[in-house]
C-alpha cells in the first residue's frame, strides 16, 4: 500500500547537504546520494524516512533511501533514460499507519547524469543538454525546479556547445526560446520569488531598460513588450548579421 505524506510547515535544507549523481553501470540507471552534511540531519528522529522525487517529462519517481538510522547510498531506478530530472530531498516522519508528515526539505535541483560529456554547470540564465529530441531538433523545459533547459540532439557532436555557440542555431532558435521563456514569466506562470524568474526579470530590464513590464492580463502590451525586447537582443548581438554570414557570406555587409 503507498504511503501518504502530508505536506505541512517544515525546515528548509540546503541542496548542498548531500551530494546526488546519476549513473548508468551494466545497462541499470542508478542514483547515488552522500551525505555532505551531517549537522544537516541531526536533529530528526533516526526512524525519519529520507527520499529523493525525480521529476522528468510528467514521469515522477519517489526513491527510498531508507531512514536516517539505516541509509542507503545507491538505488537502482525504475525509471530509463532520464537525462536531467528535477531532484527534491524530503525528510518525512513516519507517522501512523499509511500516512507520513514531511519535516524537512530542500528546493528543486536539476540532476544530471554524470557520463554527459557536454559541461553541467549553468553559469547563465539557461541549460543546455544534449538529449534524446528526436524527430525534434531540440526542446525548451520549463519548470520551477531550476533553470530553463533545452534539450538538444544528441546525434549533434558536442550538441550541447554547439547549441551555445553555432550562429544558425543562435540566430533562429534562440529568439524563439527567449521569446517563449518570458512570455510565460510575464503571463504569471511562474513565480516572481523564484530564483531562476528573478534573474530573467534582470536579464530583461538590462537588455530593455527603462521599460515598464506589462500586466499579466494584456496580451497586446506583452506582445509588444516582447517584440521590443527581442529586437533590441538580437541588435545588441548582432543575430541576423552572424547568421547572414553563416549561411550566405557573399550576400553579408
Amino acid at each position: 500500500m503507498r504511503r501518504r505524506i502530508r505536506l505541512t510547515g517544515r525546515k528548509q535544507l540546503a541542496k548542498s547537504c548531500v551530494d546526488v549523481r546519476l549513473a548508468e553501470i551494466g545497462g541499470r540507471q542508478l542514483v547515488t546520494m552522500t551525505l555532505a552534511d551531517q549537522d544537516a540531519f541531526r536533529g530528526f528522529t533516526p526512524e525519519a524516512k529520507v527520499t529523493l522525487r525525480l521529476v522528468e517529462n510528467k514521469r515522477v519517481e519517489v526513491v527510498d533511501f531508507g531512514t536516517i538510522r539505516r541509509l542507503s547510498t545507491t538505488k537502482e531506478l525504475r525509471s530509463r533514460n532520464l537525462v536531467a530530472p528535477s531532484c527534491q530531498l524530503r525528510i518525512a516522519d513516519p507517522g501512523v499507519g499509511q500516512r507520513a508528515l514531511l519535516i524537512a526539505s530542500t528546493d528543486g535541483w536539476t540532476l544530471r547524469g554524470e557520463n554527459e560529456n557536454e559541461p553541467q554547470s549553468s553559469r547563465g540564465i539557461l541549460n543546455f543538454l544534449a538529449d534524446d529530441t528526436a524527430p525534434q531538433p531540440w526542446k525548451l523545459q520549463i519548470n520551477d525546479e531550476d533553470y530553463p533547459l533545452v534539450r538538444v540532439d544528441k546525434r549533434i557532436p558536442n550538441a550541447a556547445m554547439w547549441a551555445k555557440t553555432d550562429p544558425i542555431f543562435i540566430g533562429i532558435a534562440l529568439p524563439i526560446i527567449v521569446r517563449q521563456i518570458l512570455d510565460e514569466i510575464l503571463r504569471g506562470k511562474h513565480s516572481d520569488d523564484l530564483p531562476w524568474v528573478s534573474a530573467w526579470l534582470r536579464w530583461a530590464e538590462l537588455i530593455l531598460p527603462n521599460v515598464a513590464r506589462p500586466e499579466e492580463e494584456d496580451e497586446s502590451a506583452r506582445q509588444d513588450y516582447l517584440e521590443r525586447l527581442l529586437d533590441s537582443f538580437c541588435g545588441k548581438h548582432d543575430l541576423a548579421e552572424k547568421l547572414l554570414v553563416a549561411v550566405a557570406p557573399e550576400g553579408a555587409s
